[in-house]
């Protein structure tokens, strides 16, 4: 159950964005459950890491909302690589940067 919601999101990201060259969503212990395309299985504790640096830099700041869900860019000349927790697990995604 769990491998097909996880396969339907990878769908998903794929679909709304044709730049998008590679994908790995992580559980909250950095264990890569899945990966596509051009990301690899080592960046997945790297993103897990990411993710909860993020979300300790915004419950440090109390003027945002409780819920708030950071989302993380990383970006270099030729490609972008946004981090954001959804439905519960870590996403990374890559994409071509065709700024």
């Amino acid at each position: 159950m769990m491998e097909a919601k996880i396969d339907e999101l990878i769908k998903s990201v794929y679909d709304k964005d044709p730049d998008v060259t590679g994908i790995v969503i992580v559980d909250e212990s950095g264990l890569c459950l899945a990966m596509d395309g051009d990301m690899t299985e080592p960046t997945a504790g790297l993103v897990a890491s990411i993710a909860s640096r993020a979300e300790t830099v915004l419950s440090a700041n109390s003027n945002l909302s409780a819920n708030a869900t950071p989302v993380v860019q990383i970006e270099a000349e030729s490609a972008v690589i946004t981090i954001r927790r959804i439905l519960g697990v870590t996403v990374g995604i890559l994409k071509e940067n065709n700024a």
